[in-house]
Parts: structure tokens; C-alpha cells; sequence
């Protein structure tokens, strides 16, 4: 079993049309090799500030677009994978009755997540710190992601003919850890920027810059960001479409 690290972080979470979830996951063997194109970078064009969307300022860009290409290059070779949920935020069907924001916020990473988990590897989960007013969500989503994985097994067996051999052994734990991180690591930083991007684009910000001929960093970082992947950050995927960056768009 190998193991696949995942780091989620959101965009756009309050006061907004769209509501953005990023997850980047990445073959935790790969982890120095992403470091050490990082640092590079980093050296090469005197940049020593974290990534993060909200705080790109025009003189940044070069720097953002190179680490749009750092991800490019690690998605094709394999090593990493973006994942984003996409939630409407003004379609009251798809927030449920009775929840309320931070049970809502919880819930749509668990879909995020478990709609691309596979019981033949093991994950670690650490998303961007935030502060909760009920203790135990992220507990609460290692026991429910662990849960309904153990469940799906449970189902996918009973409905095997009878003497079939079981596809797979099912190991005790899918999910080892969820736990908070500072947002310091690039991955994490990777998630931020994407997720702010496809944020940015959905919540109409791209087209009044457009509109307005704006020379927003922001924009251009968009706009080479969706050259290399060959369509457009309103676009929504299947689930079977795009494997290194798919764009879920949640519906209930």
C-alpha cells in the first residue's frame, strides 16, 4: 500500500456566490522532490514570501506563474493531483436544513474527499488551520471518511457470487490522520493559490478584470494557468475526466 498525503484549503468560504474547496494529493515519496524545485525557484528569482492568493501583488507574478508551472510539471510527472469542489452558495438545495456553516464547511470536504479515496492506499489529511466553535471536526471526519469507506467494502462484498475471491484485503484504517497545518507548506500553498483561482474566475472578479482591461496580476496568473491545462476554470468534470485537476461542482 502506498501512502497519499492530501492537503485541503478553501476559497471564497464567506459572503460569496461560490464557496471553493482545494485538495492537493501528493505520493508522500515525492514530497523533497516538490521541496527541492521549490527552493530552487525561490533562489532564482529572489522571492522568499509563502504563496497564498489573497496576498498577490503585481510585482509577484512571475514568482505565482512559476509555481503554477512547478505544479504542472509534478501533475504530469504524476506526483501530485488537484481536486477542488465547487458549492453555489445562493442554491439553498445544497446546503442541508439544520446546518450551519462550519457543520456545511466539514461536510463538503468530506464528499471532496471521499469521492476520490481507494482502499488500496492509505491517506494522511492536514488541512489549513482554522478555528472551530465545536471541538473534534476533524476527528469527526476520520471517523466518518473511515466509516463510510468501511461501509462501501462492506456492500461491495455482499454483492460478490458466492465463492468469489475478495477483490482486495480491506486494511483496518484508509484514513490514518486529520489534523490542521500553519499553511507554511508548499503544498498547502499550492491548494490555496489553486482553489483562489478557480474562486477568483467563479465568483466574477476574472471578467471584470477583463472588462476593465486590468493588468491584475491575478488575471494573468488565470490566464496561464488555464493555457496549460486546456480548458477553462468554469468548467465541470465527471468524475472520470481530468484526473490531475478536476473541478467537482456539488449539487444536491
Amino acid at each position: 500500500m502506498s501512502l497519499i498525503v492530501i492537503w485541503g484549503d478553501e476559497s471564497s468560504q464567506n459572503a460569496h456566490k461560490y464557496m471553493v474547496l482545494g485538495t492537493i494529493w501528493q505520493r508522500a515519496d515525492t514530497y523533497k522532490a516538490l521541496e527541492a524545485d521549490v527552493a530552487r525557484m525561490r533562489r532564482q528569482l529572489g522571492f522568499n514570501r509563502e504563496f497564498h492568493w489573497n496576498e498577490m501583488k503585481k510585482y509577484h507574478r512571475d514568482a505565482y506563474i512559476a509555481f503554477i508551472n512547478l505544479f504542472i510539471k509534478h501533475m504530469r510527472q504524476g506526483n501530485l493531483k488537484f481536486r477542488a469542489l465547487i458549492v453555489d452558495m445562493s442554491d439553498k438545495k445544497n446546503v442541508k436544513t439544520g446546518d450551519n456553516k462550519e457543520t456545511h464547511f466539514y461536510k463538503m470536504f468530506f464528499w471532496l474527499i471521499y469521492k476520490w479515496l481507494a482502499p488500496e492506499h492509505h491517506y494522511d489529511i492536514f488541512l489549513d488551520r482554522k478555528s472551530n466553535s465545536v471541538p473534534g471536526r476533524l476527528q469527526d471526519l476520520e471517523y466518518y471518511l473511515n466509516r463510510k469507506m468501511a461501509a462501501d467494502y462492506i456492500q461491495l462484498i455482499r454483492q460478490l457470487p458466492s465463492g468469489a475471491k475478495q477483490p482486495i484485503a480491506y486494511p483496518l484504517i484508509v484514513v490514518r490522520r486529520v489534523e490542521s497545518r500553519d499553511g507554511s507548506q508548499t503544498p498547502l500553498q499550492m491548494a490555496d493559490v489553486l482553489a483562489g483561482a478557480i474562486a477568483y474566475v467563479r465568483n466574477g472578479h476574472y471578467e471584470k478584470a477583463v472588462a476593465n482591461r486590468s493588468r491584475n496580476p491575478k488575471r494573468a496568473v488565470v490566464d496561464h494557468l488555464e493555457a496549460q491545462l486546456g480548458f477553462s476554470l468554469k468548467d465541470c468534470h465527471a468524475r472520470n475526466e481530468h484526473q490531475g485537476f478536476n473541478l467537482f461542482c456539488f449539487k444536491r
